[in-house]
């Protein structure tokens, strides 16, 4: 039990606390937000002198219910409040190498949890889980609000242990229930194979933290079998690192700028194509669809607005924001929003997503035919080159 007056300096200097602790004086000025922290003052003495139970406050999840709440109305899906033992665990979530199920989630326009994909042959892509389900529930609990890194989150445990998800696919109005065993999930985020004409067609999954090295070995093998020219897969990549990002632009590109980030206050930091690219001049095609998200959408608009070669495909998703975690006193963190991606030309990726030089759809009939005129007319255009 807290005494009332000793209850409310704490919360007064945890607040402080997690402002200056996490952002540094640098910045951190008393006169801007003195307002602010009047009114959390009195928010905070309402609830100490007048709740009934004022003797029982939990001081941590009170500040923790604080924190949520400034999140929560930011109205933004990317960013999100991490307890201790929630942040530890997203510290492994772009290694490469984790334990879980084998799918990257987004939240769509209406705040529901979307399958962005499946990576290729993990268990949930063996149970049959597609791009586009939605995901109701996880391990019964409902999906609905919930921030997509705590989703990941929850998905992800210790190897062989299950989690059930309750799946509604894509045109479908009953949702399944799918339990799945967990694995070690140490996928290749880099496949590359030869096509006839010694055409190369390099996938891209995911961007992780040994995608660029992935890339570097990948492109060595391709260019020593004399390859003719390179198709980049990005369709249903959900992004990731985007260091990793930049490293596989720069492969293609000889110079220049990859990418733009640009925060609330228009300053900008400039990424720049990393020399030494192994495949600058071979003819190119970079593929992408309305699951290309994040830093793949990053590549794509890099390589466009070079003219390095055509994008073909179809819209991609549109999210172009940078997020990075700041981590509080307590071990427990705030994952922010704090700046957009833009292209070369300084087009805005956040909400518009990268439009293909070519539009190309695939339909039902085509999936049902084990048809791809993407791929089809990327190999066409590459031909048209040599």
């Amino acid at each position: 039990m807290v005494r009332k007056p000793v209850l409310l300096l704490l919360l007064i200097a945890l607040v402080v606390a997690l402002v200056v602790g996490s952002y540094g004086p640098s910045w951190f000025n008393p006169s801007r937000t003195q307002p602010e922290f009047e009114v959390v003052e009195e928010a905070w003495q309402v609830i100490i002198n007048d709740y009934v139970d004022s003797d029982e406050i939990d001081l941590e999840r009170l500040s923790q219910g604080a924190i949520e709440g400034m999140i929560k109305a930011l109205d933004d899906p990317y960013s999100a409040y991490f307890d201790a033992e929630q942040y530890e665990l997203s510290q492994y979530s772009l290694q490469g190498s984790f334990g879980g199920v084998g799918i990257e989630v987004t939240v769509d326009e209406e705040g529901g949890l979307v399958v962005v994909a499946p990576i290729v042959g993990t268990p949930a892509q063996k149970a049959g889980i597609m791009p586009g389900d939605k995901i109701l529930a996880i391990d019964g609990e409902k999906t609905e609000g919930m921030h997509f890194i705590e989703a990941v989150l929850k998905i992800r445990g210790e190897q062989g242990t299950q989690v059930t998800l309750r799946v509604l696919h894509e045109g479908e109005d009953v949702p399944q229930d799918y339990v799945i065993t967990r694995e070690e999930i140490d996928a290749a985020s880099v496949l590359a194979k030869m096509l006839p004409g010694n055409i190369a067609h390099i996938e891209v999954g995911h961007f992780t933290s040994r995608t660029g090295s992935e890339m570097t070995s990948a492109l060595e093998d391709i260019i020593a079998d004399d390859v003719s020219g390179i198709i980049l897969d990005l369709r249903d990549n959900p992004g990731g690192v985007l260091k990793a990002a930049v490293a596989v632009a720069s492969q293609f590109l000889e110079e220049g700028i990859a990418v733009y980030v640009i925060d609330g206050e228009g300053n900008e930091e400039e990424w720049r194509v990393e020399e030494g690219g192994l495949a600058t001049k071979l003819p190119l095609v970079v593929l992408v669809n309305s699951n290309s998200a994040s830093s793949s959408e990053v590549v794509a608009g890099a390589l466009q607005d070079h003219m390095r070669g055509i994008v073909i495909g179809t819209q991609t998703l549109g999210k172009g924001t940078v997020n990075h975690f700041r981590e509080l006193s307590d071990g427990s963190a705030i994952y922010i929003t704090s700046a957009r991606w833009y292209t070369p030309n300084r087009q805005q990726i956040e909400g518009q997503g990268i439009t293909p030089d070519e539009i190309i759809e695939i339909t039902e009939d085509d999936l049902a035919r084990g048809y791809d005129p993407q791929l089809e007319r990327a190999i066409e255009y590459i031909e048209s080159q040599l």
